[in-house]
């Protein structure tokens, strides 16, 4: 029964695809800050702070002025009587359930009563497709979905960063330092003194400090995987991009080869045994001609804090041992989970204008792969994205099955804020 519901799901939702993509504006420019992991973690409070009008309407708010002196208030206290309690000082920086419920109602009224909120989420949110999973919903509604993620993203960034508790993958994302001790607790209490008492105040919005605390934390920790490599259109993926601009799609059967990769769990390995093997089984794939391009994805994922990004390194091997030409390999560095290669590798092809509406296969090994085949793998994409990146379709044989790209990938995912 379980298999027969995402059946259905994979048949409607590739039934719609193609309506789905025209909706999409594909020359939209997107609102960009000073910081990229805020960009691509926070993409509406990028927005909100690139927009005069709709700052000043937000500043201008008694409701949000209220929350924003109150939370200074207690920030301030907590600075000067919290001495070396971690989770005392975080609890200034999150918003409870009486602020978010307080900054719903006030988006509600404010949607009613301004036209330039009211043009704001209509021309720049949505048609962003950041929030792509969202695009059924009221512009209202779209604009208190997309504040929800924020907040609860900033949230769960301040208690996993800041006072250690456990991230989904307590393995390969959790903080990077020892929450006890003396010297982190002193590093945040440091941190959290200079954000709030000596750092210039650029704005009065009631989210700034929440935001930059949370973003300080994860900077701290070193947790910059998701900036790393970019702008990948000007670096490693630069020489494939201009010779996309020369492929005939039609040419072939499908538009990609995606290899997942498998990272090592030591720190002198620069790729995995199995690794190696994916490797070797999507080149397979790719001289028997059935797509134009290779994409490998794979992140600083394993082991914790990886020294080598697996992408990179499956690219040299794919140059280094096989002659594959760098023009025809696209990477996707950020990938942590099997989730998010598929995710990422869409968005590649939506921003690379790789055709979309053309079936592409992923290649790992026996073991991944089966799961990849899985009805439980969407049932994952469901429970960890809140939507399912992309539509499995026939297995072409043990290691290799075809899938095809959904535009809800576009859809940021804050509360995996390594790989958003």
């Amino acid at each position: 029964m379980r298999k027969l519901f995402y059946m259905l799901i994979a048949l409607v939702c590739l039934s719609g695809y193609s309506q789905e993509r025209k909706g999409f504006d594909l020359d939209y420019k997107s609102s960009e800050s000073s910081s990229l992991i805020q960009d691509k973690n926070f993409y509406l409070l990028t927005a909100i702070q690139n927009d005069k009008a709709v700052s000043e309407i937000l500043e201008n708010s008694a409701v949000f002025n209220t929350i924003y002196k109150r939370q200074q208030r207690e920030i301030g206290s907590k600075i000067d009587s919290c001495t070396t309690s971690l989770s005392c000082l975080i609890g200034g920086y999150q918003f409870n359930d009486k602020d978010l419920k307080s900054i719903k109602e006030e988006f509600q009224h404010l949607m009613k009563e301004k036209k330039e909120l009211q043009d704001f989420v209509k021309n720049n949110i949505r048609p962003s497709g950041k929030y792509e999973n969202f695009k059924s919903e009221t512009d209202t509604q779209l604009l208190l979905k997309a504040w929800q993620v924020c907040a609860q993203a900033m949230n769960r960034i301040i208690k996993v960063y800041g006072v250690g508790e456990a991230p989904q993958y307590a393995k390969i994302d959790s903080v990077s330092y020892d929450v006890q001790s003396h010297f982190y607790k002193g590093s945040v209490f440091m941190w959290s003194d200079m954000i709030h008492n000596k750092k210039p105040k650029a704005n009065t919005l009631f989210f700034q400090e929440s935001l930059d605390f949370s973003l300080s934390l994860l900077y701290m920790n070193h947790r910059d995987e998701v900036a790393r490599y970019e702008p990948l259109e000007e670096k490693e993926n630069r020489k494939a991009i201009a010779h996309i601009k020369q492929i005939n799609f039609n040419a072939f059967d499908y538009g990609s080869i995606l290899i997942l990769g498998n990272g090592p769990e030591n720190y002198q390995d620069r790729l995995s045994a199995i690794g190696k093997l994916n490797i070797q089984l999507g080149v397979l794939e790719y001289v028997a001609n059935k797509a134009p391009l290779i994409i490998v994805s794979g992140g600083h994922a394993h082991p914790f804090r990886a020294t080598f990004c697996e992408a990179i390194e499956m690219k040299k091997e794919l140059i280094d041992v096989y002659n594959i030409p760098e023009e025809n390999i696209l990477i996707d560095p950020f990938a942590r989970h099997t989730t998010t290669n598929l995710r990422n590798s869409v968005r590649m092809m939506i921003s690379y204008q790789i055709p979309v509406d053309k079936k592409s296969i992923v290649v790992t090994n026996v073991s991944h792969s089966k799961y990849v085949g899985d009805p439980n793998f969407n049932a994952r994409c469901l429970e960890e994205l809140g939507y399912i990146p992309a539509i499995i379709l026939k297995r072409l044989n043990s290691t290799a099955i075809e899938f095809m790209p959904k535009i809800e990938s576009l859809h940021q995912n804050p509360i995996d804020p390594l790989d958003p």
